[in-house]
């Protein structure tokens, strides 16, 4: 769902976890050497984690410790930001600023913002225990187009997790 390209330059808002680690080193796999892959979280295992997976993919994954409402990194110097698990543990106004840096990182024209998130699933599923954190995706994309996002979308949702695309 990122669809990052050979030589993208590719922000990942967030590692929490292992397999997020991993996913930003097969992003970067894919964006190769003349290519970026920057991972931001302030988690106090993040950079261990990303390291690790980076070393058994052999990939090239930079990390940054810096909260993912105020990212030290100039406008415009991104092909794709992926706000990855990060809008459910948010409130409101973080959750929107968090966006609003996502948005002002990418390049315009033709940069996007990819987000993953845990979904709360309505009815019966929801009663079913999911692997991440739930939000409505109608949050989502409130706070995406809040943060000045021209275009919103929802690409797909599966088993819980949904994929969401800005520009």
């Amino acid at each position: 769902m990122v669809a990052a390209r050979a030589a993208d330059t590719v922000a990942v808002l967030g590692a929490p976890a292992p397999a997020d680690a991993a996913l930003a080193a097969e992003i970067a796999l894919i964006t190769g050497l003349n290519g970026r892959t920057l991972v931001i979280d302030v988690g106090t295992d993040a950079r261990a984690r990303v390291e690790a997976a980076a070393a058994k993919a052999g990939a090239l994954v930079e990390f940054e410790w810096a909260p993912v409402t105020m990212l030290p990194i100039d406008a415009d110097a991104f092909d794709v930001a992926v706000i990855n698990r990060q809008l459910a543990a948010l409130d409101g106004r973080n959750r929107v600023a968090c966006c609003e840096e996502a948005l002002r990182i990418i390049k315009k024209p033709g940069g996007r913002v990819v987000v993953i998130e845990g979904v709360k699933r309505p009815g019966l599923f929801g009663l079913i225990p999911s692997r991440l954190p739930g939000i409505d995706p109608e949050q989502v994309k409130d706070a995406l187009t809040r943060a000045g996002a021209r275009a919103v979308r929802q690409l797909a949702d599966v088993d819980g997790v949904a994929f969401f695309e800005a520009k």
